[in-house]
């Protein structure tokens, strides 16, 4: 850890990485809304696609992120910890800003109140807040990957068997459409290397041990590859099936971890040898800190400016994505800033 830009106990790249990881998962879900509806063989649809690939690796690079910090041994987490700090933390914050989503689109006139609809919603969230499902799933199962994770062997056959059970095995399966290969896959019941926790491993283990020269060019080799693949072949099965496909979007796909393995590696071994100046220390942090309420609140801004008639669909999405991208997240990092200066507001949002 000694050739990382370390101030004041914070991992600067880390807070860069989480701000350009929040930052992309709201560029995502600007792109997103136009990839869903445009005509697939149009222009448009072309340039949310290329877009879209491009930036899957938010959400798993915030995984890591966590997982960077949380496995730490030197970071004293008990079992208590996690059941009366963590967890709780996210169950309120879930349950207020679901309530937030659902009961919006009553107070705004645009639907009546329906009570099985409104707790669907609220129970549910809204449809980014399934992080929070699966970040409080990664919290219980913490102090297991902590013990797994103080042997360097160990937390490699760890990755290894989530990347073969978790990411290659179910995702050859659904592309060459084999189900009965599918079925014996699940059979061996691997549960615990399923799901997201490789990438909370994988974050502490690349944060942890140095990769050499060789290993790191393969990877951004690797996450070219994947980004290429992506957009080529959500392109192709799109057009197979007449329809916008996200298939090769899945976080838990071979081509989509080792682009968010080649964007953290840059961020580790890149970003880290920059010198910021006292102020962008100071500019980093803060925004940093704001990125988790940064993901929860940045739809709302999404939803006020479609309404506003301000939609990427409306103008060249070449530039009006990242435009309105950069707008949303203004708005949101504003928006969390002042939440975060609010006392009790800032503990249950």
């Amino acid at each position: 850890m000694d050739d990382r830009m370390i101030s004041k106990n914070r991992v600067v790249y880390a807070d860069v990485l989480k701000i350009f990881a929040s930052f992309s998962v709201v560029f995502l879900h600007v792109a997103a809304g136009g990839w869903g509806s445009a005509d697939i063989v149009s222009y448009e649809w072309k340039v949310f696609n290329i877009y879209d690939s491009m930036l899957r690796f938010g959400v798993p690079v915030f995984v890591m992120a966590s997982g960077m910090f949380l496995l730490r041994p030197v970071k004293n987490i008990s079992i208590g910890d996690i059941y009366k700090k963590y967890i709780p933390r996210i169950v309120i914050c879930f349950l207020s800003w679901s309530f937030l989503y659902a009961i919006y689109p009553v107070v705004s006139g645009k639907m009546q109140f329906e009570q099985e609809k409104f707790l669907r919603e609220f129970i549910f969230g809204h449809y980014h807040m399934w992080y929070l499902y699966m970040i409080v799933g990664l919290y219980i199962i913490t102090p297991i990957l902590r013990k797994i994770v103080q042997d360097k062997k160990s937390s490699e056959y760890f990755i290894i068997l989530s990347v073969v059970f978790a990411f290659v095995l179910p995702f050859a399966a659904k592309v060459f459409q084999l189900k009965d290969f599918e079925m014996f896959v699940r059979k061996f019941e691997v549960s615990m290397v399923l799901g997201y926790s490789g990438y909370f491993v994988l974050g502490y283990y690349m944060d942890t041990y140095e990769l050499k020269s060789a290993a790191r060019k393969i990877i951004y080799a690797a996450g070219i590859i994947g980004v290429a693949a992506t957009a080529v072949f959500t392109s192709m099965t799109s057009l197979k099936s007449g329809k916008a496909d996200g298939m090769f979007y899945s976080y838990l796909s071979p081509n989509v971890l080792v682009c968010s393995m080649a964007v953290f590696v840059f961020f580790r071994y890149s970003v880290s040898k920059i010198n910021f100046g006292t102020k962008s220390l100071r500019a980093a942090g803060v925004l940093s800190a704001c990125s988790f309420r940064i993901y929860l609140v940045h739809d709302f801004f999404n939803m006020f400016l479609y309404e506003w008639g301000i939609s990427a669909m409306n103008y060249n999405p070449a530039i009006s994505v990242p435009v309105i991208a950069a707008l949303v997240f203004a708005m949101s990092f504003i928006t969390s800033y002042i939440i975060g200066k609010i006392p009790f507001l800032n503990k249950i949002l």
